[in-house]
């Protein structure tokens, strides 16, 4: 017999059931996102093979991108505002509405808010919002483009939280450092990649003014290879030329032979090492999880130690690994102990910015003696002005002048004027072939050189 064949309920009957069920799949949601809340804040997700809770939901949950971002959303606000599981729970608030409510909680109006919010629709939440935080405008259906939340399209339910790279390399315990509200991505990406039912994919792309005026100029550059214009042609030339850009920068020029990699010492890895563990490994993370699952993450990929330097490890090829940056943290963590590599990390941080305020200050000061050099400056040139007599003057405004026209700036064109003073009675001919012996000799010097070094 068919267990989901339930005719032989009454009309009272099934409405009853279908309330219980709904209650409890409600009960049960929320559940789940305290459990993703809980993974997600200790990163638990690490020990599984996955470098963050959105591809853990997606590769482990089998959840859809749009789902688990929704859910993982609407996780890190509850954790913040655990009032959140309890309106979800009872049908108070579902998770598309809490979704668009997640970006405006603060602690201060957030009992407020979700009581507002009770049985609510997502549209109806939408205005809500419109009419207590923007009240001078006309309430809208759809959030504006500065929303976290994004329209509804052909791709993505409403009230879409953000796509795999928003929200993949958040950490959970690193939201509440933010400066946007819990469950925020202040991302905006600027194209899309979509498959196609043709086995291809579709590259959308939103460019600039300036950018446009570079993809019109390759155009006519290409008009021998690629007479039609067609940008997709060119996108792909394009990204082939800058991979072997990449790939040069990263790991140096490929060898035409295989060439055995050395062992290096210290902390720096040569690009040819470099290049032997990425291929070895396959451009992919190694890390593999407690049920053998093996990292999936090709991003922000890092070469690490398998037995760190300061643990007598070497900088071999059979010591290297690939590592994304989650799991290169958690091998940190596992071997060093978490506490010392926070220590290390929060020495770092205070490192770079004791760096980054050195720096302000030295410019600071560099420009505050570029200022004083040029008051002197302007200073002495007053003072020799007001010594000089009015041919004197107009012969030196003459050499100032014609220095200017030559291309020689103005700090050097005072200079070179200013040896008309020791030249009263020369012509001003004289005085301007002088000025000019003087500001070229540099360069001439500098040929001179050249000329011997190539001799």
């Amino acid at each position: 017999m068919n267990r989901y064949l339930l005719t032989h309920l009454t009309a009272e009957a099934a409405r009853q059931q279908l309330d219980r069920v709904d209650l409890e799949e409600k009960g049960k949601l929320a559940d789940g996102l305290a459990l993703i809340a809980l993974i997600d804040g200790r990163r638990d997700y690490r020990d599984a093979g996955y470098s963050s809770m959105l591809k853990y939901c997606m590769g482990r949950l089998h959840m859809s991108e749009d789902k688990a971002a929704k859910r993982l959303q609407v996780a890190r606000v509850a954790r913040q505002f655990p009032q959140v599981f309890e309106f979800i729970s009872d049908g108070r608030l579902c998770v598309s509405g809490a979704v668009v409510l997640a970006p405006h909680l603060r602690p201060e109006n957030a009992v407020e808010l979700l009581a507002a919010c009770v049985h609510l629709s997502r549209d109806e939440i939408v205005r809500m919002l419109a009419a207590r935080l923007r009240p001078a405008a006309a309430p809208s259906v759809e959030p504006t483009r500065e929303s976290p939340v994004q329209a509804t399209s052909c791709q993505h339910a409403p009230g879409h939280a953000g796509t795999l790279a928003d929200l993949c390399g958040t950490a959970g315990a690193e939201i509440g450092s933010t400066q946007h509200a819990p469950g925020h991505v202040g991302m905006t990406r600027r194209g899309r990649i979509t498959p196609a039912a043709t086995g291809d994919y579709d590259v959308r792309l939103s460019i600039s003014e300036a950018e446009h005026e570079d993809l019109r100029k390759e155009q006519a550059l290409l008009g021998h290879a690629v007479p039609s214009g067609d940008p997709a042609e060119i996108y792909a030339r394009a990204m082939k030329h800058y991979l072997a850009h990449l790939e040069k920068q990263r790991f140096g020029v490929k060898p035409a032979a295989a060439v055995p990699a050395a062992a290096a010492r210290g902390r720096g890895i040569p690009k040819s090492l470099r290049r032997l563990v990425w291929e070895r490994d396959g451009a992919r993370c190694t890390f593999v999880g407690t049920d053998g699952h093996r990292c999936e993450e090709t991003r922000r990929l890092e070469i690490d130690h398998v037995t760190p330097l300061a643990l007598g490890g070497a900088t071999a090829p059979e010591n290297l690994r690939l590592l994304c940056r989650a799991h290169n943290q958690h091998e940190a963590e596992r071997v060093l102990g978490r506490e010392h590599v926070q220590h290390r990390r929060e020495v770092a941080q205070r490192e770079r910015a004791r760096a980054k305020v050195a720096a302000k200050a030295s410019a600071a000061r560099q420009q505050a003696a570029a200022r004083v050099a040029a008051d002197a400056s302007e200073v002495r040139g007053k003072a020799g002005a007001d010594s000089r007599s009015a041919a004197q003057q107009a012969r030196h405004d003459d050499i100032h002048g014609a220095l200017r026209g030559l291309g020689f700036n103005a700090a050097e064109a005072r200079r070179g004027a200013a040896l008309a003073d020791t030249m009263p009675d020369a012509s001003l001919e004289a005085c301007l072939r002088l000025a000019l012996a003087e500001l070229t000799r540099p360069l001439a010097l500098r040929g001179e050189r050249l000329a011997r070094c190539t001799a």
